[in-house]
């Protein structure tokens, strides 16, 4: 079990449980798996670990209900000398993949430079991606087939996003990443 990112979604229909979604870079490839938890016991019960050949790279994944998901693939490439290429060129080549109740992967969202983070607002109505590369935050709507449509994007200036969270109470979306400053242009 080798965790990477990770979201918990909670369901008003039943307060009671918790589901903790997991990057899990196994070395039998990497998936994400799915936990539940009765709140106040001290355990977590395995509910399954869900692969495909379009999860090849995951960074991150946020719960979109107890058995849905959307999850980043930082970048298309797997060798290590080409994700090195890929990072320092910038190269819009991650996507995002969508897991819906078909129990079947599909690709929500193409084209971003080094999706990083991921996390939704609170109505689930909006998805928030880090595009660590370009750098800049990435505004989707999800459509009912899972696909996401690009609404907006902040970009920033000698910041590199990496972790972006929702707020519940506020709903301020709270980035994290580093300060960067670019020597040559």
């Amino acid at each position: 079990f080798r965790v990477h990112g990770f979201d918990i979604y909670w369901d008003s229909l039943d307060p009671t449980e918790l589901t903790f979604m997991f990057v899990n870079h196994q070395r039998t490839g990497d998936g994400i798996s799915i936990f539940r938890h009765k709140i106040g016991t001290k355990y977590l019960q395995h509910v399954k670990t869900v692969k495909s050949p379009l999860l090849y790279a995951p960074n991150d994944v946020v719960a979109m209900s107890r058995s849905t998901f959307y999850a980043t693939n930082d970048m298309r490439s797997t060798s290590r000398i080409m994700r090195q290429i890929e990072i320092f060129f910038g190269m819009a080549w991650g996507h995002i993949v969508y897991y819906g109740h078909e129990s079947m992967f599909t690709t929500a969202a193409t084209g971003i430079s080094y999706p990083n983070g991921i996390a939704r607002s609170a109505d689930g109505n909006t998805i928030y991606v880090a595009a660590s590369s370009e750098p800049s935050v990435n505004m989707f709507r999800p459509a009912s087939d899972g696909t996401l449509a690009l609404v907006g994007k902040t970009v920033f200036k000698d910041f590199v996003p990496d972790n972006v969270s929702v707020d519940t109470t506020t709903g301020q979306v709270l980035v994290s990443g580093k300060f960067e400053r670019k020597l040559f242009m």
